[in-house]
């Protein structure tokens, strides 16, 4: 099975990552090959990391930076609806029990 990690960052720090059984080299323009004794590690921080790449281009090791925040979950629609009622009484002053 061969691994291989985005060169680049996305915006939020990480890496893609990604693995196919049946490749035995790079497949994706702008990506490079995981040597076999740094898989685990890249699976571990999910692609954050900074690379460590050799004169060829090569990836060589890794730092695992930390990962952003999870965003916050979208509210359902009857939280929405329970904000939106507040802020109408709150702006025409109706007091609700």
């Amino acid at each position: 099975m061969l691994t291989i990690i985005e060169r680049e960052p996305r915006a939020d720090g990480g890496h893609g990552v990604q693995s196919q059984s049946h490749r035995t080299e790079c497949w994706l323009e702008g990506w490079v090959a995981v040597p076999e004794e740094l898989c685990q590690a890249v699976w571990e921080c999910g692609g954050y990391c900074g690379l460590e790449l050799n004169g060829e281009g090569e990836l060589v090791g890794l730092t695992p930076v930390e990962r952003p925040p999870e965003p916050l979950p979208e509210p359902t629609e009857e939280e929405r609806l329970r904000a939106d009622v507040d802020f109408i009484a709150a702006m025409t002053g109706v007091e609700l029990s």
